[in-house]
C-alpha cells in the first residue's frame, strides 16, 4: 500500500501546545467568575444564618419573656448559642445536654453525659460561615482524651452589650446575664446589632470563637464589645490578658484569613467577606457594614440604649 495511507495522523507538538495554552486561558478567564459565584452563594448562606439566629432570639424572648443570656450558670446552664438551639431546629443537640443535676435540660460540657457526645462538639451548620478559612468545620481540638468530637466553632459572635450586662461591671460570669427583652431595647431592634461575623480562630495563642464555651475564658467565647455601655472601659475579667474592645476601639478588623493570625484580636469581630462585615440586627434583618464606616456609628449600633440614630447607609 502507498506509504501515504499507512502514515498515522495526529497532532504535532506545536498544535498540542497551542490547545493546552487555549485551555489554560479559558480556565484563567472562568475561574474568577466561578469564585465570584461561589462567594456570592456563601455570602447568602451566611446572611441566612444570621437572620435565622437573630429571629431565634425573638422566639426565645416569646417563651422566656427576655432575651437569652450570654452565659447562664444555673439550669438551663450554658452560653447563648446553646440556649438558642431549640429555636433553630436543633432539639437533638439540645436534648443531648440533658442530665439530672437541675432536673431539666442542662448544658454540662465538663462531663461525658451517659455515653452521649457532648453538645459542645456538635457541628451546627447554622453557626458556620463557609467563607471562613481560619478553621476546619469539625472544630478546634478534642474536648478530652478518648472522647469523640472537638470544640465546635461558630462564625457569629453575640453582642455583649445586648446579651450581657455591662452595668454589672468587670466581674466575669455575673456580668453575662442580660436584663433586656425585645421591647426594652430603647434604640429599637432595627438599630441594634445582635450578632456579627467573626473568625473561627484568632491570635497566635490559639484563641477561637466556640459556640459552647463559657465565662472562664472570654477569648474563647463567641462574643465581642466586652466592656461598659459608655464605651470608655473595656473589661478584663477572665480575658487572658486582653481588654474588651469598646467605643473608639470596637470597629471590626479587616485582616487576612490566616489561622491564628498574629494581628487578630479575639475581643473584636472580623470581616470574613473582603472589606465588609455582615451583621444580624435585632429585628431579624441583615445588614452589610463597610470597613470605611465611622467607628461612632458602629458603636452606636452595638449599644441598645445609647439614644443614637443610625445613618440610613
Amino acid at each position: 500500500m502507498n506509504a501515504h495511507f499507512l502514515r498515522r495522523k495526529g497532532f504535532t507538538l506545536i498544535e498540542l501546545l497551542v490547545v493546552i495554552a487555549i485551555i489554560a486561558i479559558l480556565i484563567g478567564l472562568l475561574l474568577p467568575a466561578v469564585q465570584k459565584v461561589r462567594e456570592a452563594a456563601n455570602r447568602t448562606r451566611c446572611s441566612n444564618n444570621l437572620k435565622q439566629i437573630s429571629l431565634a432570639c425573638h422566639n426565645y424572648n416569646d417563651s422566656h419573656s427576655k432575651l437569652p443570656d450570654l452565659y447562664y450558670e444555673y439550669g438551663p446552664r450554658g452560653p447563648v448559642h446553646f440556649l438558642l438551639l431549640p429555636f433553630i431546629e436543633q432539639d437533638a443537640v439540645w436534648n443531648s445536654g440533658a442530665n439530672n443535676i437541675y432536673g431539666i435540660n442542662t448544658f454540662d460540657m465538663m462531663a461525658y453525659i451517659n455515653g452521649v457526645q457532648r453538645p459542645v462538639t456538635r457541628v451546627i451548620r447554622a453557626y458556620l460561615c463557609p467563607s471562613d478559612s481560619t478553621g476546619p468545620d469539625d472544630g478546634l481540638w478534642p474536648v478530652a482524651g478518648g472522647e469523640p468530637g472537638k470544640w465546635a466553632f461558630t462564625n457569629y459572635g453575640a453582642n455583649f452589650q445586648v446579651f450581657g450586662n455591662p452595668s454589672a461591671g468587670n466581674v466575669a460570669m455575673t456580668n453575662l446575664q442580660t436584663s433586656l427583652n425585645v421591647s426594652t431595647i430603647s434604640d429599637g431592634t432595627s438599630n441594634t446589632i445582635f450578632f456579627a461575623e467573626k473568625f473561627r480562630t484568632c491570635h497566635p495563642s490559639q484563641f477561637a470563637s466556640l459556640w459552647g464555651h463559657g465565662w472562664w475564658n472570654i477569648p474563647y467565647m463567641a462574643t465581642f464589645a466586652y466592656g461598659n455601655a459608655a464605651g470608655t472601659a473595656g473589661y478584663t475579667a477572665q480575658a487572658s490578658g486582653f481588654t474588651g474592645a469598646v467605643g473608639g476601639n470596637s470597629l471590626f478588623q479587616t485582616i487576612r484569613q490566616v489561622p491564628f493570625a498574629s494581628n487578630c484580636n479575639p475581643m473584636l469581630t472580623q470581616a470574613i467577606h473582603s472589606n465588609s462585615i455582615q451583621v444580624g440586627m435585632g429585628d431579624g434583618s441583615v445588614r452589610t457594614v463597610r470597613s470605611s464606616t465611622a467607628v461612632a456609628n458602629w458603636w452606636a449600633a452595638l449599644t441598645p440604649a445609647g439614644g443614637e440614630a443610625l445613618p440610613l447607609n
